[in-house]
């Protein structure tokens, strides 16, 4: 029997609790630990924890794999808080997304009897609080495990064990490979919205503005309603990689700015402005298709009509304009945009 103990009873650490015990039944032991009282308490009314413990020292001490899913800020304090307790040849995980950060501490404050393997699950779900939490969210969904030099085959595959025991599957990351990419989808999207929120709610005329608010405005700042002292955590144990990502934005919106501003290339079919939309929708409609990984096939750029085939189409339409100058339909790339609309 496997014995897990979750510090941190939030979202995620009650999700998690509650996709083990719902997997593994009474194959595994599941103590909880938060620091928050009510945190504690409704995690375990909500079937999330076998047991809790009030004391630190004693939630971890019988666990074979600890699992701490605090804010990334705070997981210093906990290594040194739990480190003393660790039992022989237990591994310790986190749930946060700065790995750097949380992998020195691990070499650092916990004992050389125990080994770290780096967490982060890539669950992409809409949970916001702890009420909402559950155990489905991991399903189907990558994990990502960042493992130290000094890791051994068999704690990490403790870990691996526990995240496909709950349908999740891991992925293997180098530390700065992951604080990268973690950086661009959540910590940029968080600092956007926040940017975003607080530049248009400031304004003097906020109160009017606010009724224009549709799904545009609401989609692009639902990041800003993040638990702020986790946004900020993230952003701080990650703030290298952060403004990295900030620079490539601001190099674009100046882009942007500077063709609005231009009274030639703000119309131009072939600008930069037009160029930015024309690549954004295309690059979303990739990822929504699920090819965002592959690369775009240059040879399937949309045909340019002749003369003829374009005066044909102003009197019998496109159809039927293909057809009379012999032509054939092609299948259209659903991912490519058709730049004739842009003229």
């Amino acid at each position: 029997m496997a014995n897990y103990t979750i510090i941190g009873l939030g979202r995620i650490g009650t999700s998690l609790g509650m996709a083990i015990r719902g997997r593994q039944g009474k194959k595994s032991t599941v103590i909880g630990y938060d620091a928050d009282n009510n945190t504690q308490s409704l995690a375990q009314r909500m079937g999330a924890v076998d047991s809790v413990e009030w004391e630190l020292s004693k939630a971890v001490g019988d666990a074979d794999l600890v699992i701490v899913a605090t804010p990334a800020r705070s997981v210093h304090d906990v290594f040194t808080a739990i480190a003393p307790h660790l039992k022989n040849g237990a591994v310790v995980t986190d749930t946060s997304p700065s790995k750097r950060a949380v992998t020195q501490w691990a070499e650092e404050l916990l004992p050389k009897n125990t080994v770290f393997v780096g967490g982060n699950p890539l669950t992409g779900a809409s949970v916001k609080e702890q009420k909402d939490a559950s155990g489905h969210i991991f399903h189907d969904t990558k994990w990502a495990v960042v493992a130290s030099p000094s890791a051994d085959h068999n704690s990490i595959k403790t870990l691996t064990d526990l995240i496909e025991s709950i349908d999740a599957k891991p992925v293997f990351m180098d530390p700065d490979e992951h604080d990268s990419f973690s950086a661009a989808t959540t910590g940029l999207p968080a600092v956007v919205a926040t940017a975003l929120m607080n530049a248009v709610s400031t304004s003097p005329s906020w109160s009017e503005i606010s009724r224009f608010v549709g799904m545009e405005f609401d989609q692009m700042t639902a990041p800003a309603s993040a638990e702020p002292s986790s946004s900020q955590s993230a952003a701080v144990t990650n703030s290298d990689m952060l403004a990295h990502w900030i620079d490539q934005v601001m190099e674009r919106l100046r882009s942007m700015r500077e063709a609005l501003l231009d009274d030639e290339e703000r119309f131009a079919s072939d600008g930069i402005l037009s160029d930015s939309f024309v690549q954004a929708w295309e690059q979303r409609a990739r990822l929504e298709a699920g090819i965002a990984d592959r690369r775009p096939d240059t040879a399937a750029n949309t045909d340019i009509p002749s003369s003829s085939e374009s005066m044909m189409s102003l009197f019998f339409g496109s159809r039927v304009a293909g057809v009379m100058s012999g032509g054939k339909e092609k299948k259209r790339d659903a991912t490519k945009y058709d730049r004739r609309k842009l003229n």
